[in-house]
């Protein structure tokens, strides 16, 4: 009941919150995108260490930051330098120190710039643009993004209670043993509940093509975003990828589905664009 509590408050804190930077976009959502970004490499570094790594984590910081900072303010000389700086700075850092496996040190810094980071910066990039394939206002985008946000909430929200109820078929027990097919297949029908509502409402100007296809995105590389990140852990030996959230673990606990269906959508975004 206490971890319950805990779990309540803290969405009922972080929610309003979310909301509010999705909506608003611009320069709120690049600074919790910032945010995001520094505590979910902070995470990624420290799983890394548990399985022997070494990275280096300003280095690694500081190369994310860059390219999120690129995708924002748009490409300039000096962030261009500052990345191809940072990178030769990581490799040639490496080189000298001479501390384990320079293959893996090097490997699990650009890891960290990779993921969350560069998975991120796919919905940085989708909230600042997602609008002009539609013809629509910069609003738009905000409704995407939070589109998405609620279709994960309830992909997960229907995997969750209708596998404990009828689960018995094992998704992928050495990964994670709780999670069912029975499970998985009622996350997916949640996703597209919520997109075809979306499209019968007329709530965004998608048709129905697109309404399908962002289902399947949520629902299907939705939850295996969700399988990566419980495999990273279980390889880890931890629980959760940090305590910085009360109940609900670390940043990337929470936005491992967000992390893989927002690059899907940033390949849906270029397809359309293309047609």
């Amino acid at each position: 009941m206490k971890e319950l509590l805990i779990r309540v408050a803290v969405a009922i804190v972080g929610i309003p919150l979310l909301l509010f930077v999705i909506l608003k976009g611009g320069l709120f959502f690049y600074l919790f995108s910032v945010i995001v970004t520094i505590i979910g490499q902070w995470e990624m570094y420290n799983l890394l260490k548990q399985k022997g790594g070494r990275p280096m984590p300003v280095a690694g910081v500081l190369s994310g930051q860059a390219l999120l900072a690129i995708l924002y303010w748009g490409f300039s000389p000096l962030l261009g330098l500052a990345v191809v700086g940072l990178v030769l700075y990581i490799f040639g850092y490496e080189m000298f120190k001479n501390d384990g496996s320079a293959l893996i040190n090097t490997s699990a810094t650009i890891m960290g710039v990779i993921y969350p980071t560069m998975f991120w910066g796919a919905l940085l990039f989708l909230r600042q643009n997602a609008h002009h394939v539609f013809q629509a206002d910069y609003n738009f985008s905000g409704i995407f993004i939070l589109t998405m946000f609620v279709a994960i909430w309830i992909c997960d929200t229907f995997a969750y209670f209708f596998g404990m109820k009828f689960g018995k078929h094992r998704l992928f027990a050495r990964v994670s043993p709780k999670k069912s097919w029975e499970g998985a297949v009622a996350g997916l029908a949640g996703a597209l509940l919520v997109y075809l509502i979306v499209y019968f409402q007329k709530i965004i100007p998608i048709n129905l093509e697109v309404a399908i296809v962002s289902g399947l995105i949520v629902g299907v590389v939705g939850q295996f975003g969700d399988l990566v990140e419980s495999w990273f852990k279980r390889d880890a030996g931890v629980k959760d990828s940090s305590a910085l959230l009360p109940g609900h673990g670390g940043v990337l606990d929470r936005f491992d589905s967000v992390l893989f269906s927002s690059m899907a959508f940033l390949i849906l975004y270029f397809i359309l664009q293309l047609r």
